[in-house]
């Protein structure tokens, strides 16, 4: 964590543009993760789900790091001018375009709408965090009620606050450019995350014999998420880079121009793989979705893939002088930097409460998956 720090202090020194871009990169990612672990659990929740209960704990620890993003995001508010063309009044002004959606795209209502989104998220994680915690130690029903009803409100919510940040943060980034369906493009993206943070954490925990309770069934279905999600991913890629490409407009063709330069044509493709093509070929096989020993290194793969997938739409907006679309030594030490604060959260978590919920009603129920 120092050392990410240290290249991050380093980088804006000496490039400030690639150190912001990169800081945003990490920053987005581990927030999608924690808040993919809120919207697992809400789904759960509405849908009086109870297979995951056993391990429900996993996607609340990861939740616990979604105050600590939500502090990381707010500081991209500080480096407005290095990273959105729109911060500049001077640019502005000389663009017909950034003049007309100025009224949406400026710096005080922009931190209006990230304070926004980012205390909604917080508040609701929190809430049915502590409902949680407190039905161990009394097992009334009247929790898991309670967090039914803040699921359905936060489920409501969620789709709009997270397609309106995503579009704030990431595609505003190119203000010339547009897409209609990127917000549902980084739901699926979340989910697709959440599920290979949750597979990846709960088979370790196996493994240790810390939770003997998750069975060849559990991973099935966890499979079975990542799998669906990850080719949701893929349709919603295919969909957007069709559109434009037989369009073939200018404004919308040089999002993608940017991107096939070069080695950054080799980052372009290798992401549809890692995202969809390597977790579609792997599990096909109903007995690899219930093999850890696939399930794990696919679920790991998913991330790295989700990681590049926010690198490449950041990076060369950011940065698009800087030749190679790849991944520098900066890139991943403030990647390492984020992973080892989103760890040092998630083991809190883990070692502050019961593995098991033990007061869930949807236990018993579970325990005989």
């Amino acid at each position: 964590m120092a050392a990410g720090l240290f290249a991050f202090v380093l980088g804006l020194l000496l490039r400030p543009a690639q150190a912001w871009s990169a800081f945003l990169v990490s920053s987005f990612f581990f927030l999608t993760v924690a808040l993919g672990g809120s919207v697992f659990l809400a789904i759960m929740y509405v849908s009086n789900a109870g297979w995951h209960t056993v391990f429900k704990r996993v996607p609340e620890a990861l939740t616990a790091y979604l105050p600590a993003s939500a502090l990381s995001m707010l500081a991209v508010l500080a480096a407005a001018r290095w990273l959105y063309p729109w911060a500049h009044a001077e640019a502005v002004l000389e663009d017909e375009l950034l003049a007309a959606k100025a009224p949406y795209l400026n710096t005080s209502f922009f931190a209006v709408r990230m304070v926004g989104v980012l205390a909604l998220w917080v508040l609701f994680t929190l809430m049915m965090r502590r409902n949680s915690l407190r039905q161990d130690r009394d097992a009334d029903i009247k929790y898991t009620r309670r967090n039914v009803v803040l699921s359905a409100v936060f489920l409501v919510l969620f789709p709009f606050s997270f397609s309106m940040a995503s579009i704030d943060w990431l595609m505003s980034l190119e203000p010339h450019w547009a897409s209609t369906i990127f917000g549902l493009y980084h739901i699926a993206g979340l989910f697709s995350a959440a599920v290979a943070a949750i597979s990846i954490v709960g088979i370790l925990l196996r493994r240790r014999g810390a939770l003997p309770q998750i069975t060849e069934t559990h991973l099935h279905d966890l499979g079975k998420l990542l799998f669906g999600f990850s080719t949701l991913w893929a349709y919603l890629w295919f969909s957007q880079y069709l559109l434009i490409w037989y369009t073939n407009l200018p404004e919308e063709t040089a999002y993608y121009l940017v991107r096939l330069q070069g080695a950054g044509s080799f980052l372009f493709f290798l992401n549809v793989v890692l995202n969809w093509a390597v977790p579609f070929v792997m599990l096909l096989r109903q007995s690899a979705k219930r093999s850890e020993r696939i399930l794990l290194p696919v679920s790991a793969v998913v991330l790295a893939g989700r990681w590049l997938d926010i690198h490449l739409q950041v990076v060369p907006a950011v940065v698009p002088d800087r030749g190679l679309i790849g991944i520098g030594i900066l890139d991943v030490a403030i990647l390492l930097g984020f992973g080892a604060a989103f760890l040092l959260a998630t083991d809190r978590a883990l070692r502050k409460a019961p593995l098991v919920a033990e007061g869930d009603p949807y236990l018993v129920e579970s325990l005989h998956r």
